[in-house]
Parts: C-alpha cells; structure tokens; sequence
C-alpha cells in the first residue's frame, strides 16, 4: 500500500532532522553523497576575552585578548583569517596574525602560521582540534564554541620517546583563552 502524502512529508522531515542533528546536509539530487557541515562555518566575527595561564606566570598582569575570524575556508586551497591580539594592562603586547586554511578536501585543515610553519588540524565533533611539537614539548590546541563564548585551550606537556608502552608524560602547562563574541 503506499504512503501517504502526509506521511512521506513527515518522514522527510524526520530525515532531515537526522541529517542535520548528526552534522551532515545532502547536496545536489538524491542519492547524492552528503558533506559534513563544519562547526567552524559559524565562528566568523571579532571575539573578545582574557587568557589565563595554569599555573599562573609569575609577575604576569591580566592579559586581555581580540580575536578575528574570517569567512570559513569552505572551498579548497583558501585561507581564512585568524587574528589573535594581545594586550597586557591595556598595552598590545603581541599579534599573531594567523590563518585557518583548507587544503584539498574538507578534512585537509591546517592552520597557517607563516614562515612556512603550517599545524595540521581536524575537526573532532565541535572541537577545532590541532597537534603539534615544539623541542621537546608536545602541544595540543583545543577550540569550540558554546553559543557565544568561545574557549581555547592549549595544553602543553614535555614530550618523551615513544615505546612499546605507556609513556606517562607530565602537563606543564594549561593555556586558556575565553572569549566573547564582540557586538
């Protein structure tokens, strides 16, 4: 027996909640493949905050923070802007002028430091999750955003050999950014 028109429209529905609550929109005819969403596509604007550093650096007064997101890389080969300024006691201290880029497909994400310095990053759910060594310290870069608050948070341990084994490796620090978005 077939469906009814209104059932169809309901189960269409239905899919499409699915779809979009398990983070993915199909394009172009059906039977098409589908393409993730990426939860970045939203981060675009001026964000606004404060870093905190645990445990705290000595001597070190409130460090205030600006960031500017530019239009996500949703095409291949561009960049998108992400612009980190810091400022101490209301005096800019630093700028890190970098840029979230898209290599050839949606999970060749890097982000661009310049100099050539290019960390490889991924999306792991909602979290902008991006690895990477400097000497012998092993940092790992976490970011997401709730609504309008965006956190950062960067975790750096000293980094060991690897072995057959568990490596225990002790944290030595916890950098976290928590931002506004700016209106």
């Amino acid at each position: 027996m077939p469906m009814r028109t209104e059932s169809r429209s309901h189960a269409a529905r239905a899919a499409l909640l699915l779809c979009i609550a398990a983070g993915r929109v199909f394009v172009g005819p059906a039977g098409a493949q589908d393409t993730p969403l990426a939860p970045g596509a939203a981060w675009e604007g001026r964000w606004q905050g404060i870093l905190v550093n645990l445990p705290a650096r000595t001597g070190q007064g409130r460090v205030e923070v600006s960031r500017e997101i530019g239009p996500y890389p949703a095409a291949d080969s561009t960049c998108s802007t992400w612009t980190t300024t810091y400022y101490e006691n209301g005096v800019q201290r630093g700028v890190k002028d970098y840029r979230l880029c898209r290599g050839m497909g949606p999970q060749d994400l890097y982000v661009d430091e310049g100099d050539g310095i290019r960390l490889t990053a991924g999306w792991l759910g909602d979290v902008l999750a991006t690895p990477f060594k400097v000497g012998d310290l092993f940092l790992v870069a976490m970011t997401r955003v709730d609504g309008e608050s965006m956190v950062e948070e960067i975790l750096t341990v000293d980094d060991l050999p690897a072995t057959a084994g568990v490596v225990p490796l002790r944290p030595k620090n916890l950098q976290r950014l928590t931002l506004r978005r700016a209106r």
